[in-house]
């Protein structure tokens, strides 16, 4: 079974390998808290709350959460109530709601989502899946092949497991099953593989600083080893972007399925210690990420920002469906040659037999021929 190659860089190389820079605490989306003992108390903070940021630039992605403690068996009736409460208000419901069973913190995302954080996990999303169009269209090893198909992009999607874990993602990847495998966030950094012990296998982080837009940080954390540092990949002070690459494996989207090469997973904690390393299914490499944020900021104000040469937004899903094309077209050409060599070989076959026979009658020709002769002379 032959491995698929990465798509970007072809080099085995670490998921970071340039050194980690700390997010400023001020770029870190932190939710508001308070204390509320009714649900009529939720609901009139909402409101007020909508109202006044109305009025202001709440495209911060973080000004719109809101915290507080319920209780986790009281949860599910909370969310039916607010959201029939705000319908019967003409109120939009929460863009998204999440529950934290340790904590037992409820966080609601009360005003959506800015332009920046939208255009950013929605270029995170098609990137990711183009990258899959692609690989699919290319791969020949049929199992690989039902591997990349069984792939779902799962949206923002409910994330439950055993009352541990309830929350949507901006992104999610998996075969179907909750939870998701893999799980991407932008400006948010609330936990998820211990929460769902270790069912979802990679989580995905992208930060960006908030007023300024001049950076952006990612970190990944995995199952093996859910530890993670945050890593600069945009800044506009600098003179030369930093270089290196986020490394996803098809282990990190199909999870524990059974079959999977091993040269398509992710290595272990023990199998990179051993010096075990091995080429990304899909590179996420900073250049294309930077240019995922400055169009995604470009949109945001557009006024303020401009995008760069190369920065226009990859049409990976036709150009998967091009090679696929032109590896159809390869396999029909292929097939016209071998008919055609096939129909030359049984033509000379065809030819030799009808010269060997008329060499037959000849022969026989000149034998009939001779005994009359000699017929003849007697």
């Amino acid at each position: 079974m032959s491995p698929v190659p990465a798509m970007e860089n072809s080099s085995a190389v670490p998921a970071f390998p340039v050194p980690a820079f700390p997010v400023p605490a001020e770029h870190c989306v932190e939710p508001v808290v308070r204390d509320f003992s009714t649900i009529e108390e939720i609901i009139k903070y909402i409101v007020n709350t909508r109202q006044g940021l109305s009025t202001h630039d709440c495209n911060c992605v973080g000004e719109s959460i809101l915290g507080f403690h319920w209780q986790a068996s009281e949860v599910d009736k909370l969310f039916e109530q607010l959201d029939a409460r705000l319908a019967a208000l003409n109120e939009p419901k929460v863009h998204r709601s999440e529950y934290d069973y340790e904590s037992e913190t409820v966080y609601l995302n009360i005003m959506g989502e800015s332009t920046l954080h939208y255009q950013v996990q929605s270029g995170l999303r098609d990137y990711i899946m183009g990258r899959i169009a692609k690989l699919f269209a290319t791969a020949t090893d049929p199992t690989i092949r039902g591997f990349l198909a069984s792939i779902k992009e799962l949206g923002t999607a409910d994330i439950t497991y055993q009352s541990k874990i309830h929350k949507q993602a901006d992104v999610s990847f998996g075969q179907g099953d909750n939870p998701p495998s893999l799980v991407c966030e932008v400006s948010k950094t609330r936990q998820y593989i211990n929460s769902s012990d270790g069912k979802i296998q990679v989580v995905l982080l992208i930060n960006l600083q908030y007023p300024g837009m001049k950076k952006a940080w990612v970190s990944l954390s995995a199952a093996d080893d859910p530890s993670s540092s945050w890593v600069l990949f945009h800044d506009d002070d600098l003179d030369q972007q930093p270089a290196g690459q986020v490394a996803l494996y098809l282990s990190d989207f199909v999870g524990l399925a059974p079959g999977i090469p091993a040269a398509l997973c992710r290595p272990s904690t023990a199998e990179v210690a051993a010096g075990i390393i091995r080429n990304p299914t899909i590179a996420l490499i900073y250049e294309r990420l930077g240019a995922i944020f400055r169009r995604a900021r470009r949109l945001h104000s557009p006024k303020e920002f401009t995008t760069e040469d190369g920065d226009e937004k990859e049409n990976l899903y036709e150009e998967g469906r091009e090679e696929g094309r032109k590896e159809e077209r390869i396999k029909s050409e292929r097939r016209v040659a071998e008919a055609r060599h096939e129909a030359l070989r049984e033509a000379r076959i065809e030819m030799a037999q009808q010269i060997a026979e008329m060499k037959r009658r000849m022969a026989a020709e000149i034998e009939r021929r001779v005994a009359e002769r000699r017929l003849d002379a007697e």
